[in-house]
């Protein structure tokens, strides 16, 4: 009898291991049966427009299953583009209390304080932003964002918090944005003072606005070499800003033949249209108006310009009171046309407008609103 007893132990324990990894089969599949379940329930409520239940939902899965981490952020992603910030909040909060790597958890963490953002909870949004500006990985977008909260608040004081981190980047439109920062700090308390702007104009020489703060302030205080050295290096590294920079230009009362080698540079080599018409003025005062006339001529059959056409117009007028008479009425046109015509477009956006703004009031990025060229540009 004992000797039976140890032979249905073997028999006894294989019947035990085999009913148990059938349990374990049975509750895997149970498990994947209410995953599947919970899932077509949800997708359901969301075809047919009931996305709070869906939301409930699909959120009750993450306690079940967490790898589908890509999933709900592509779902959050698209609530938050639709403006439906509150479910892209529910969302990105549920899967932050997950337990997950760091890289995913991070990644997290910057799309809930992008969801805040847009939902104008600036504050929640920062606290966790500047958590991620020393994650290599998230450092650049995570000040980038940081930086349009502070846009947004008109906290210039705050983005100069961040100059050690924006220049361990390889950003050029931080660096951008934190000069004009800088300057709208400045400018908050009117200061004038032409070595802080000289000192924030050397420190980022990509970015314009800081050069043209000085070039303005120097004038004013009638430091005409100081605002000349400025606005030239904006017109030689930017020539497309000629059309404002210019006339500031003929401020600081530069000796002729400079003023001549300038405007030729810029009329010839980047075919800048206001250097076109000033140089044709310049033309007429120490030549004669026909060789600024065949000069604007040559200009118009290179380069068509309803600008250098209006500067035709005006020379011609000047030359005799019967040509002035027949031309009137087509300047005058030509003057209503160019009224309603942008005069600066943001090249990152397309945005027109005739006021100049160092903030693109559209896309929201610095220095990118620039004068239009073109046929009707200056």
């Amino acid at each position: 009898m004992l000797e039976l007893l140890f032979l249905l132990l073997p028999v006894a324990a294989a019947y035990g291991w085999f009913m148990g990894r059938n349990s374990v089969k049975h509750k895997e599949l149970k498990g994947r049966a209410s995953i599947t379940r919970n899932l077509s329930s949800g997708l359901n409520f969301l075809l047919t427009d009931q996305e709070d239940k869906a939301i409930e939902q699909l959120l009750e899965l993450l306690d079940i299953e967490a790898a589908t981490i890509e999933t709900y952020l592509a779902l959050a992603n698209l609530f938050r583009r639709k403006g439906d910030w509150d479910k892209a909040i529910r969302i990105h909060e549920k899967l932050h209390q997950l337990k997950l790597p760091k890289p995913q958890a991070q990644q997290i963490q910057f799309e809930l304080a992008k969801d805040y953002f847009a939902a104008g909870l600036y504050d929640r949004a920062e606290k966790l932003l500047v958590n991620l500006v020393r994650a290599p990985q998230l450092a650049e977008l995570a000040l980038k964002q940081l930086f349009s909260i502070f846009i947004a608040t008109h906290e210039w004081q705050k983005a100069l918090q961040y100059q050690d981190a924006v220049l361990q980047t390889d950003s050029r439109s931080l660096r951008i944005a934190l000069a004009n920062m800088h300057a709208e700090a400045l400018a908050a308390d009117n200061t004038s003072d032409l070595q802080l702007l000289n000192k924030l104009a050397d420190s980022c020489p990509a970015a314009i606005r800081p050069k043209y703060a000085l070039a303005t302030a120097a004038l004013q205080q009638q430091n005409k070499p100081l605002a000349k050295s400025a606005l030239r290096y904006i017109v030689e590294h930017k020539p497309q800003w000629s059309a404002d920079i210019l006339p500031l230009l003929q401020q600081c009362e530069l000796a002729a033949e400079e003023w001549y080698q300038l405007l030729s540079q810029l009329a010839n080599k980047h075919n800048n249209i206001s250097a076109v018409v000033l140089l044709a003025d310049w033309l007429a005062e120490h030549g004669s108006a026909t060789a600024a006339e065949h000069f604007l001529l040559d200009k118009l059959r290179q380069q068509p310009s309803i600008r250098l056409f209006q500067k035709l117009l005006q020379l011609r007028q000047q030359q005799s009171a019967p040509a002035a008479e027949a031309l009137s009425s087509v300047e005058e046109l030509v003057n209503a046309y160019l009224a309603k015509k942008s005069l600066y477009s943001c090249r990152n956006c397309g945005f027109k407008t005739r006021k100049h703004y160092w903030l693109c009031p559209s896309c929201q990025q610095w220095e990118t609103v620039e004068p239009i060229g073109g046929i009707d540009g200056r």
